[in-house]
């Protein structure tokens, strides 16, 4: 038995068209848009997390233990690599969360943990850094109630907008 052919309405067609390039026209609008609003300041646009969530304290601490100072490259594409760090026995306290390199270091250059020494080295220099971490930007660390640790990421913007101010 022969299947007989069928076609749409032309007024159909022409009301799918339309709405097709109604959609299309409409999004490329509101992308236009908010690119002009985000270069004139008027939005901000962020992208990505800004808050880092590595995971419980119990288990981080033991690999910290194992492994030494984990360190968290930037997978953006940004400058926040970070290096977690944990000082003591108790896991809920002696988190610090800080650069893998100093301020306006090329992202090429950064800290080493060296093990025997229990400090960092710098690859393009000869500073070393102690196991805190201090002498580089320092970023928060929270516990919630879980035992879940977070480290703010947007603390570096912050400190560098609040000295313009």
């Amino acid at each position: 038995m022969p299947v007989g052919k069928t076609s749409a309405p032309p007024r159909q067609i022409i009301v799918l068209l339309l709405a097709t390039v109604l959609g299309i026209a409409s999004m490329v609008f509101l992308v236009t848009r908010t690119v002009d609003l985000a270069e004139r300041g008027e939005i901000q646009l962020s992208i990505g997390d800004e808050v880092f969530a590595p995971g419980n304290v119990q288990r981080l601490s033991e690999d910290i233990a194992v492994f030494g100072p984990l360190p968290f490259p930037d997978l953006t594409g940004g400058d926040r690599d970070i290096v977690l760090q944990h000082l003591g026995d108790d896991p809920q306290v002696g988190w610090t969360a800080f650069a893998m390199r100093p301020i306006d270091a090329p992202r090429e250059c950064q800290i080493l943990w060296e093990a025997e020494q229990t400090l960092f080295s710098y690859t393009c220099g000869d500073q070393t850094y102690p196991a805190s971490g201090e002498g580089l930007f320092q970023y928060p660390v929270d516990i919630d109630e879980d035992g879940d640790l977070a480290i703010d990421l947007n603390a570096a913007e912050r400190a560098v907008l609040a000295e313009g101010e």
